[in-house]
């Protein structure tokens, strides 16, 4: 059955679920639900958990995995699937940069700063969706993290907001060890994190407390509308998403 974390609809087969709605807004009120979901690889999505996605709104997914970790390709009825990776797993300079974080919101401006051209079709591919968008990686934890943060902060989401949204990924991920992947620095190659039976129950409560201060970090630090616009997201598109997110009309600003 489905796994789902925070709010929103139980895709039968979905892993690590989660709407990005119901989060609070600086200023008061929260996102809007069925706007953007995040979860792990959909992979093994039931027919009638496609349909379910269907009846609530999804019309697209945009899938930020790279091309070596899509086994399968997930096409279901009625829903596009865009594909828009954050990185290159064969660049050594970004494995040299960010190889050692990737599991850490440390690891996210380097990212960002190296990887322009491939944020904004990400952040594009969400924005232009004619409906509902499912925004997934391989765990939902850590690429998704970072553009679903970067969408969240376009919406006027405060940093409380991020961390909660970040820790439910990251927890989510945890469960479903094994289909994320990692990058073993040592060896240089890439392999899915295996589960662990015999985890100390504590190691994921110190994992999530150890990286709450970098994503307050980057949130402090990291101009996310500079940075799209600079990276040739349009101005209007990233205000209508802002919108949408907040459950307002689209600006008819220019």
């Amino acid at each position: 059955m489905a796994a789902t974390t925070g709010a929103g609809p139980a895709w039968e087969g979905a892993r690590n679920l989660a709407d990005l709605g119901g989060l609070p807004l600086q200023g008061g009120g929260r996102t809007a639900y069925g706007v953007v979901w995040r979860s792990g690889a959909p992979d093994d999505v039931s027919a009638q958990g496609w349909a379910d996605a269907r009846a609530a709104g999804l019309r697209r997914i945009v899938d930020l995995r790279n091309a070596v970790e899509r086994e399968q390709e997930v096409t279901p009825d009625g829903i596009e699937v865009v594909h828009a990776p954050t990185e290159d797993p064969e660049d050594e300079d970004f494995l040299a940069e960010c190889g050692p974080w990737l599991d850490h919101p440390r690891s996210w401006t380097p990212n960002l700063r190296r990887y322009p051209d491939k944020v904004a079709h990400a952040v594009t591919a969400v924005g232009e969706a004619d409906g509902g968008v499912l925004l997934h990686c391989a765990g939902g934890r850590d690429r998704t993290g970072m553009i679903g943060s970067m969408l969240l902060v376009l919406a006027g989401v405060g940093v409380e907001g991020l961390l909660v949204n970040y820790e439910r990924g990251f927890r989510g991920a945890a469960a479903h060890r094994g289909h994320t992947m990692a990058y073993d620095a040592a060896t240089g190659a890439w392999a899915p994190e295996q589960p662990d039976a015999d985890r100390d129950p504590g190691e994921l409560d110190r994992a999530v407390e150890e990286r709450r201060p970098a994503l307050r970090e980057w949130h402090a630090t990291f101009d996310v509308r500079g940075y799209l616009e600079e990276a040739g997201v349009d101005a209007r598109l990233l205000r209508r998403l802002g919108d949408r997110l907040r459950g307002s009309e689209p600006s008819k600003q220019h």
